[in-house]
């Protein structure tokens, strides 16, 4: 399996795996693009776009 090449938008942490929240994927329907959950703070984002666990437990 190939590996993710992931980075928090936010503080530019790698990240190995897709952070809990963001396992939730929706289909943007205007670009046909993904689109993952950030947890309330942030709301659904782009993979370019991920916020790792600990910058979305800041407060």
């Amino acid at each position: 399996m190939a590996e993710l090449k992931l980075k928090c938008c936010k503080c530019g942490n790698k990240m190995e795996t897709l952070p809990r929240g963001a396992q939730d994927i929706v289909i943007n329907e205007e670009t046909g693009e993904p689109m993952y959950w950030n947890g309330p703070k942030y709301g659904y984002t782009t993979v370019d776009c991920l916020v790792c666990e600990k910058c979305q437990e800041k407060v």
